[in-house]
């Protein structure tokens, strides 16, 4: 592929990405921008011929409709989070494009340098895209001092052409009045933005167009991944593993028994916040411990034996009491305080961690299986599904309904911390008969705030977001 070609698709993905980003909330234009460049990664990929794993194309799945929770949802933990999540996403895609061998530690170190080595070729790259803009305008590169005289003779006419042409705009009204049309003209092609935005953006374009084009660039001259990797075969003994692995299990037996003790014996004095904050932390805390273990017990240049795989297996199962007195605590919570997005995301992360456990024991029992890929998988798969449930919309109709039976709820909670995602939830409040503490009229300032801020945001394709299309109508069928 002509160098030309990458050079002029990353200045058209530049200028793409500010016009739908800058100054604009992100709604279909994550969708907008994340196709075309995903497209065009894995079509330079497969023309320069460097995929091994087509396999990878899948993780195209997760990186789209995560995408797209932007034109859906309204949700903000998941709109910030995500700007981590589908860029991260992208690159391990990358990666898995180039190898079908899994090493955990050259993975990492490939993907850092994806990320960073476009920085550290920036020079190199700008280096071809001049001696393609000399190509481009049939200028010899091996003239040295011709790409310095363009860049000189702009250099000088420029300021010139302004001086001549401020200098004759003041002493002719006509031209001036000419000139002011011009500029009016081009202002509104750019949407009457100021002159200082307008070079905003050309720099926010340049600063772009530089690290794609060099991305891009690098990817198909510079970056490959080994095809073999040098593994040690030497056995070391395991005596070590053997003793930390049965200390931690009699560790967790006594701290299991602790737990289950403190549930069925509950206290009626007990701080439900703290013993249910601290019962999760703890749990990731030791399950992070467990599976680090495991995997180092398990490893390769280890001598195998039924003794550690009795262990492993206990302390998998001690970490699933872990998950359901962690449960079980997060139940009691919630019955006395309601229902919250942080609440909700620990029973995910049970949930999760209960799914990760199968493919432990097998993992254990010698079963082939890369550990952490499957990991990996299951973790991306749980992330998207809980990005498309709307997450915002069950939590508030859990709240609503215990408002209806019990008369409680927190309406400053589903203020500050739930978008548009809950308006249909929160119009049940003002359709039923219960009115405790003034929360209906509390629901309708709300309400009102919420379309006043819809019907006064400047919006366009770029922001369009149905979550908000469709609370703005709901709203106004209720008025």
């Amino acid at each position: 592929m002509k160098k030309g070609n990458i050079f002029i698709v990353s200045l058209i993905l530049a200028i793409w990405s500010v016009v739908l980003f800058y100054g604009k909330q992100i709604g279909l234009s994550m969708l907008l921008f994340i196709i075309p460049i995903t497209y065009y990664l894995i079509f330079i990929l497969e023309k320069n011929n460097k995929i091994e794993n087509n396999k990878a194309k899948i993780l195209l799945i997760p990186i789209i409709l995560l995408a797209s929770t932007y034109l859906i949802y309204d949700n903000h933990f998941f709109n910030n989070l995500n700007l981590i999540v589908i860029p991260f996403l992208i690159i391990i895609m990358l990666v898995s494009l180039f190898t079908n061998v899994f090493n955990l530690e050259v993975w990492i170190e490939k993907a850092v340098e994806l990320v960073f080595d476009p920085i550290a070729y920036l020079g190199e790259t700008l280096k071809k895209i001049k001696l393609s803009i000399l190509r481009k305008f049939k200028l010899k590169s091996k003239d040295n001092n011709s790409s310095k005289k363009i860049f000189k003779g702009l250099l000088i006419t420029i300021p010139i052409a302004l001086i001549i042409i401020g200098m004759l705009a003041s002493a002719d009204q006509e031209f001036s009045n000419v000139l002011y049309s011009i500029i009016r003209v081009i202002g509104k092609a750019f949407g009457n933005m100021q002159f200082m935005e307008i070079v905003l953006r050309l720099i926010l374009i340049i600063i772009v167009f530089i690290y794609l084009a060099s991305f891009f660039d690098n990817i198909i001259t510079n970056f490959k991944i080994e095809k073999e990797f040098k593994e040690n075969n030497e056995l070391k003994d395991n005596t070590t593993i053997k003793m930390i692995l049965t200390t931690l299990n009699i560790i967790y037996l006594v701290f299991s028994i602790i737990q289950i003790k403190a549930i069925m014996v509950r206290d009626i004095n007990i701080n439900y916040a703290n013993y249910a904050r601290q019962g999760f932390f703890q749990l990731m805390i030791i399950s992070v411990i467990n599976l680090i273990m495991i995997l180092i017990a398990k490893r390769k240049d280890y001598k195998d034996n039924n003794y550690t795989n009795i262990m492993c297996l206990f302390m998998i199962f001690f970490t699933f009491i872990l998950i359901i007195t962690s449960a079980i605590r997060m139940y009691f919570y919630e019955q006395a305080y309601g229902y919250t997005f942080l609440r909700l995301a620990v029973y995910i992360a049970l949930f999760t961690e209960v799914i990760l456990l199968i493919p432990t024991i097998l993992y254990v029992l010698n079963k082939k299986k890369h550990l952490i890929k499957t990991y990996f998988s299951i973790i991306v798969t749980i992330y998207v599904i809980i990005n498309l449930v709307n997450i915002d919309n069950i939590i508030v109709s859990r709240n609503v309904t215990r408002y209806l039976e019990t008369g409680k709820i927190d309406m400053a909670y589903i203020e500050n911390s739930t978008g548009t995602d809950a308006v249909k939830q929160i119009i049940r409040i003002l359709e039923s008969d219960k009115d405790e503490n003034g929360t209906k009229q509390i629901a309708s300032i709300y309400l009102i705030n919420t379309y006043e801020d819809l019907k006064n945001e400047n919006t366009d394709f770029r922001d369009f977001n149905i979550s908000k299309a469709i609370a703005k109508y709901l709203i106004e069928e209720i008025k």
